[in-house]
């Protein structure tokens, strides 16, 4: 049976009927839990799930636009098969693929041992909800190694993480923009030592860094303009104030095939890309044209008495 069942991302408005069929079934039939709270005002906005087997539906779940899975349901007749397992799975790997650095689920009591199979830990003290005992759980997603295309990248987290995979995998170039090299993601011991490594790694190594506003860095310091210092032949940090094509956006580019980019906007999620020369392109493009319009500025140079 496992073998044969699709698991898709649906529409809410499109599958209503089959999802609340599902639902009504294992929760309201089964488990005797009120209408008024299983029939809430997220499921308009929330990430649904529907598995199937040749058109017949089996289980069901969805996913909060705060990274909250709930609804998972197995019709009773389908339990036993791995179903509950697949679709967990399924889930996840769509947070994944949207950016989401955290997940969390109430678990019935009963359940926990499953969502715990599955990477999620458990965090406080049981707690009763519609008149079942739950313990919440949690489960922080690993992008250190990602290695696929992320939409919903968001900031500073995922963002610092992928960012690092790149710069750590880098095996010639780094261009990195960003208005004011952001102490958040930037001034970090890890990205120091991954650029120091490349700095390092042959005659070819080269890291650009572009900026529009040198101020923060100078006043407040920063690790990576203190290994430009040191690094100067490889390490480059240029300052561009004004431009006509001057992005409102962080991007980092790895040599020719890997872009992690978001806007400035902290509310607009960006994305993750880490094996396209076609989508690199177009960053390094616009990254090597604004290099040559900028300038060194001498705030950033080691001062020699």
């Amino acid at each position: 049976m496992t073998e044969q069942i699709l698991i898709e991302h649906v529409s809410w408005n499109v599958e209503l009927d089959t999802l609340r069929e599902i639902r009504g079934k294992v929760f309201i039939e089964e488990q005797n839990v009120p209408q008024d709270i299983e029939w809430d005002s997220h499921d308009a906005t929330a990430d649904h799930f529907l598995v199937t087997r040749n058109g017949a539906a089996l289980a069901c779940g969805r996913l909060l636009v705060d990274g909250k899975i709930g609804r998972m349901a197995v019709l009773p007749e389908f339990r036993g098969h791995g179903i509950g397992r697949q679709l967990l799975d399924f889930i996840i790997a769509h947070a994944s693929r949207n950016g989401r650095p955290r997940l969390y689920l109430h678990a019935q009591s009963h359940a926990a041992k499953f969502y715990q199979a599955g990477g999620f830990e458990a965090y406080g003290e049981t707690f009763e909800e519609a008149g079942i005992t739950h313990l919440a759980m949690q489960l922080d997603i690993n992008y250190q190694d990602a290695d696929f295309f992320i939409t919903g990248v968001r900031y500073p987290e995922p963002f610092a993480t992928l960012a690092l995979a790149l710069m750590s995998s880098a095996r010639r170039h780094l261009r990195v923009y960003s208005y004011t090299l952001d102490s958040d993601v930037f001034d970090d011991e890890n990205f120091v030592s991954a650029i120091s490594a490349l700095a390092r790694r042959g005659r070819q190594s080269e890291i650009r860094i572009l900026i529009s506003d040198a101020k923060p860095m100078v006043s407040r310091g920063h690790r990576l303009l203190a290994l430009a210092r040191r690094l100067s032949s490889k390490v480059s940090i240029r300052v561009l104030t004004e431009h006509p094509s001057l992005p409102d956006a962080t991007y980092v580019v790895r040599d020719n095939d890997g872009v992690i980019y978001k806007p400035d906007e902290r509310a607009r999620p960006g994305f993750y890309e880490p094996n396209s020369r076609a989508s690199s392109k177009r960053f390094v493009e616009e990254f090597d044209l604004l290099w040559h319009w900028g300038e060194d500025d001498p705030r950033l140079k080691l001062l020699r008495l």
